[in-house]
């Protein structure tokens, strides 16, 4: 099962329960409840979003430079830039 049809699988079951909470108004705790299961959705909307937003941001404060990668791009932009010019590209 790849990953996409167990996201499905899921979002299914959360919305047969989400459903079945809001089609239930016989039990007390659903109706003292009634208007947060209405916006459950939205609210797990919202929570998933500053979720990623948090997540995106700490992985761009953590992230970690790779000098001997520089190093080596450095190179070959210099060797770019002499293959460049001897085929008559001015570089300022």
């Amino acid at each position: 099962m790849n990953k996409l049809t167990q996201w499905l699988v899921g979002l299914n079951i959360a919305c047969a329960l989400w459903l079945s909470l809001l089609l239930n108004k016989n039990s007390k705790i659903v109706n003292d409840y009634y208007f947060i299961i209405q916006f459950l959705p939205i609210i797990v909307i919202g929570l998933f979003g500053i979720y990623s937003v948090i997540v995106v941001l700490y992985r761009v404060a953590t992230f970690n430079n790779c000098n001997s990668a520089a190093m080596d791009l450095q190179g070959e932009i210099k060797e770019a830039k002499i293959a460049l010019q001897q085929k008559g590209f001015k570089f300022d």
